[in-house]
């Protein structure tokens, strides 16, 4: 059983322990006694787990509304299309922390990475508990995969959030492809008039339908586009540990931003021990736009450098070989 459930049915009985200690007689130290020690066992077992921290992937999505029937039935085709729009989040947050396809093109590589399986149905309302299972046991360290489903269930919530200026801060660094699983995931929401909880080890949120056709139609007014360029200029400034650079192109403003995962630490620090800064590149630059409501929020990723020869001065040609 997954942490949080775990934790949630332990406060649940500790709260009811409370209550019947409540309302038991005074006189019944037999029963208060035992009453108590099954308390302690149990606040003991919470506070373990509190302290303690999974390695492993785990999420839990309950659904309401329409395509639910109290507890015990969902749509096969809406159940199938949450649990699929899940994974496809989880594998694009995945893929972009591990620098997988960092542009907004193509297909995802190394996708079967990302295992996620259905470990439990969920009660109360209908629901499913997904898990990463590892026949080796948990790793010493949080998995790629559990960094990523986090992020997913995180963001889901962000999204929804009734405070706008979360929403604006939870998509300003989306990649476009990103952007529409989540944008796909709220969609599928709002038009089969459903309600979501989603529980990880970090929260347990319930987005009611209101909620729900908020993120959605937010989402709709939003716009993300991604590219790359390519230009010639002079490099400004590189910060090695902090990953930012400021890049001068030959006509335009000065652009600056972070660089790309790709770019080693190495690389960076070689750049700055030789100086390299005012020399002449030829620099690709990723450029993300975030539009809403008639404005932009731009930002840069610096992707690849090549050094060329200064601006206005000719390369030498080789000279032609002599009979």
């Amino acid at each position: 059983m997954a942490r949080f459930i775990r934790s949630t049915a332990l406060s649940s009985e500790i709260a009811q322990l409370d209550m019947l200690l409540t309302r038991l007689p005074a006189e019944d130290v037999l029963g208060r006694l035992g009453l108590n020690s099954r308390r302690e066992e149990l606040s003991a077992e919470l506070a373990s787990l509190r302290e303690g921290q999974d390695t492993l992937a785990s999420a839990a999505l309950y659904f309401g509304g329409k395509p639910v029937i109290g507890s015990t039935a969902i749509k096969a085709d809406f159940a199938a299309a949450m649990i699929s729009g899940f994974k496809d989040l989880v594998v694009k947050l995945w893929a972009t922390e591990n620098a997988e396809g960092m542009g907004s093109r193509g297909p995802v590589q190394r996708q079967g990475d990302v295992e996620l399986h259905i470990t439990g149905l969920l009660h109360g309302s209908v629901g499913f508990l997904i898990e990463e299972v590892d026949p080796k046991g948990p790793p010493l360290f949080q998995s790629p995969t559990k960094i990523a489903t986090d992020k997913a269930a995180a963001l889901l919530v962000e999204v929804a959030d009734i405070e706008d200026e979360k929403y604006q801060k939870s998509i300003e660094a989306l990649q476009p492809r990103v952007f529409q699983s989540v944008l796909s995931l709220f969609g599928a929401l709002h038009r089969a008039e459903a309600s979501v909880r989603v529980a990880s080890n970090l929260q347990d949120v319930v987005l009611d339908r209101t909620a729900v056709d908020r993120a959605y139609v937010r989402l709709e007014e939003t716009k993300v586009e991604e590219d790359d360029v390519t230009l010639e200029g002079q490099l400004i400034g590189i910060i090695p540990y902090g990953g930012r650079f400021e890049f001068q192109p030959r006509s335009g403003a000065l652009v600056r931003g972070k660089v790309a995962p790709t770019m080693s630490e190495s690389f960076l620090q070689r750049l700055h021990d030789e100086q390299a800064i005012g020399k002449w590149f030829q620099a690709t630059i990723r450029h993300r736009s975030v539009q809403r409501f008639g404005a932009s929020i731009d930002d840069f990723v610096l992707v690849e450098l090549k050094e060329i020869a200064p601006e206005g001065e000719i390369q030498p040609t080789p000279e032609t070989p002599q009979p």
